[in-house]
């Protein structure tokens, strides 16, 4: 079989599956860049159920990239709390501001520009151009980079600028917002990286396949720097104010661990400063 006999192929089953198993989602009912661009920030090492409630939430509180722009970044950590990564918050925060100050409030239609703005890489920015501007564009994220390097690629798997070109070329001609979420769902339900499904639609292609390890597994979070840098947080959202010594016995630590947390955090302008106390930050 040649490669564009594989491809067509691939697409076949692939569309086949989809039509009775897509997943329904809130931000899959609109083409708002600002509420695509606000899921995708939240999808991003986060799964889907946990989203769901605080994709709505976050839209009562900030409903437009000129109410996000104009919001202290405390606001925005507080809406955002308990759902984890929250220098999240603070790139979507000045993603707003960016786009208020430089592209009069509408987020760019471009590859390139939209890779300018803070915290957006080349999968977040394929899925704007797709959900947003359909585009038929593909988004290289993990459950996709997975069913590609399976089907074409097995172990000697191209880097991410390469992927995307390579998967630009299997989107059918005003396919790619199908396409996208086609593959999206196939990864996440079925070709998953542990367990393999024998019912995957794709396996007639790539056969029987062991565990799929891209990149190296997380640490253990329990513990880790962003255990601790998430609870000061939430403690903030809580109680408003903090000191080190507070903070270093609600979280057990010394408090130059506490210290080294808090300049952190301070750096990336995750918490202010007033006196010797800890906040959130006002602007």
């Amino acid at each position: 079989m040649n490669s564009a006999e594989k491809k067509k192929i691939f697409n076949r089953l692939l569309f086949r599956w989809h039509r009775t198993h897509y997943r329904d989602m809130p931000w899959r009912r609109t083409h708002d860049p600002y509420r695509i661009l606000v899921s995708e920030i939240m999808l991003q090492q986060t799964q889907v159920d946990r989203v769901r409630a605080k994709y709505v939430q976050f839209l009562k509180d900030f409903p437009s990239v000129a109410a996000l722009a104009r919001a202290p970044l405390g606001d925005v950590l507080r809406t955002w709390s308990g759902l984890g990564y929250n220098r999240r918050a603070r790139y979507l925060h000045e993603c707003a501001k960016q786009i208020s100050a430089e592209h009069q409030g509408k987020i760019p239609d471009d590859l390139h520009e939209l890779k300018k703005l803070p915290g957006i890489g080349l999968s977040t920015a394929g899925a704007l151009l797709v959900f947003a501007f359909n585009r038929d564009e593909p988004m290289i994220d993990t459950n996709i980079r997975r069913l590609l390097a399976r089907t074409f690629f097995k172990k000697n798997i191209p880097n991410d600028d390469e992927l995307y070109v390579f998967a630009r070329s299997l989107i059918p001609l005003g396919k790619g917002r199908a396409w996208n979420y086609a593959m999206l769902d196939l990864g996440a339900t079925l070709c998953t990286a542990c367990n393999h499904k024998s019912d995957c639609p794709l396996i007639k292609l790539h056969g029987k396949v062991g565990d799929f390890q891209y990149k190296k597994p997380q640490k253990k979070f329990a513990g880790s720097q962003r255990f601790y840098r998430g609870k000061i947080l939430r403690f903030l959202v809580e109680h408003g104010t903090a000191t080190n010594g507070g903070l270093s016995q609600y979280l057990g630590r010394t408090k130059k661990e506490v210290g080294d947390l808090i300049k952190g955090l301070g750096r990336e302008k995750l918490v202010a400063f007033q006196g010797n106390k800890i906040i959130l930050p006002r602007r």
